[in-house]
């Protein structure tokens, strides 16, 4: 039997163990939300993100969805809303894919484990 994806991935040193576990979580977790993603792009700290989650309880954010208040308050804009929200689509995906889009992986690395796994 091949050798997982996961396994060379990280035997090859292009991620840490512990990115990896961090990708299966949220793979097996299934859709993540927002805020998580635009905290792991790095778009948002963990006090941004509380302050979106506040103001959408406030009066003037209630009903808003959180991509729409991340920009009314200027924390992130439109093409970082809409590539936060493509990955969150597309985060209950292939591992390859996910650790591309994290950042983790380039696409010459990805191409090459992928290489290297058929050849096992």
């Amino acid at each position: 039997m091949g050798v997982l994806f996961g396994e060379l991935v990280v035997d090859l040193g292009y991620v840490t163990q512990q990115q990896l576990d961090e990708v299966i979580f949220m793979q097996k977790k299934g859709r993540a939300k927002l805020g998580q993603i635009m905290k792991h792009l790095r778009l948002l700290d963990d006090s941004q993100v509380e302050q979106i989650l506040n103001y959408q309880k406030s009066e003037e954010g209630w009903g808003k969805i959180f991509g729409d208040c991340a920009i009314l308050l200027q924390l992130v804009d439109e093409k970082q809303r809409i590539e936060a929200v493509r990955y969150q689509t597309t985060s209950k995906g292939v591992l390859g894919d996910m650790l591309l889009s994290m950042g983790y992986l380039t696409r010459e690395q990805l191409d090459d484990v992928i290489r290297q796994q058929l050849l096992n």
